[in-house]
């Protein structure tokens, strides 16, 4: 692990409320924060109870360490006052965030999101109910239990000498240039994930491929395993236009430093940078 990731609950604690708990609500791809000024913090219980109607009843979403984590009913509609302190910004707001804070943050939107998708049994279409004892939901119909969807994936900076190469993702919001990954497909070993993803998105051969570390990222509801592989810059690229919209290679003096970026991805190009990687 290289981002210092804060220790993340398995299983419900049955806690209530108390003044280190943190109420997190998310609309689609959007969450609620605190805004002050140009920074965004998690909403700390104390500050949004007052504006909490009286009926409402938490749900204990997780726990890491000290920090209870709620959100509202997961399938029932959710609003406050006019007036309160609190925003809904995208989810890419996390990135400006203090690292634990978007880690909590990312590792609950993961969490919501497999709670929000998983409302009926898949075998008999009954409703699931969260289990007592594990992070799970259980239908009290047929006895399926369900636990939370976690999707492999690898992420690899590709270099040759002092040049990396980059690529820019032809879909989604994130416009910037960044590594090659990819979702590991059944059957296959990190490492043919790899090879695979490499060569369908920009058609190179990589060698010399070295584990570095993984990260929870609850974005996508994956796992990323990073690497660091080799290749040959001389190479022509052959790009999956349906993947990406370009790539190429960078000097290491092209690169900018990278501030509070919270992803194992950034860190990998910014390590290159220093010519640590």
């Amino acid at each position: 692990m290289i981002l210092n990731t804060p220790n993340f609950s398995i299983s419900p604690t049955h806690h209530t409320p108390n003044d280190q708990s943190v109420l997190i609500a998310f609309e689609g791809n959007q969450t609620l924060l605190r805004q002050d000024g140009d920074q965004y913090q998690l909403i700390s219980w104390p500050d949004i109870a007052p504006y909490l109607p009286e009926q409402f009843i938490p749900f204990e979403l997780a726990h890491s360490e000290e920090t209870s984590i709620f959100c509202p009913p997961i399938h029932e509609a959710f609003a406050l006052p006019e007036g309160t302190p609190f925003v809904y910004r995208d989810m890419s707001t996390f990135r400006q965030m203090e690292t634990n804070d978007a880690a909590l943050l990312i590792s609950s939107f993961h969490l919501w999101s497999w709670y929000h998708k998983n409302r009926f049994c898949g075998c008999c279409a009954h409703p699931l109910t969260p289990d007592q004892y594990e992070r799970a939901l259980r239908c009290q119909s047929c006895g399926n239990l369900i636990f939370p969807t976690i999707a492999p994936a690898v992420i690899v900076a590709i270099t040759c000498g002092d040049r990396i190469l980059l690529a820019r993702n032809a879909r989604g919001n994130f416009r910037h240039y960044a590594l090659i990954a990819g979702f590991v497909e059944v059957g296959e070993t990190l490492e043919q994930a790899l090879h695979r993803e490499v060569m369908e998105e920009v058609g190179l051969p990589i060698h010399s491929i070295k584990y570095i570390g993984n990260q929870p990222w609850g974005v996508s509801g994956s796992m990323m395993f990073a690497f660091h592989a080799q290749a040959d810059d001389q190479l022509a690229l052959t790009l999956q236009e349906s993947e990406i919209s370009s790539a190429k290679w960078f000097d290491r003096s092209e690169l900018e430093q990278r501030q509070n970026s919270q992803s194992i991805a950034f860190e990998l190009i910014e390590r290159f940078r220093k010519g640590i990687l």
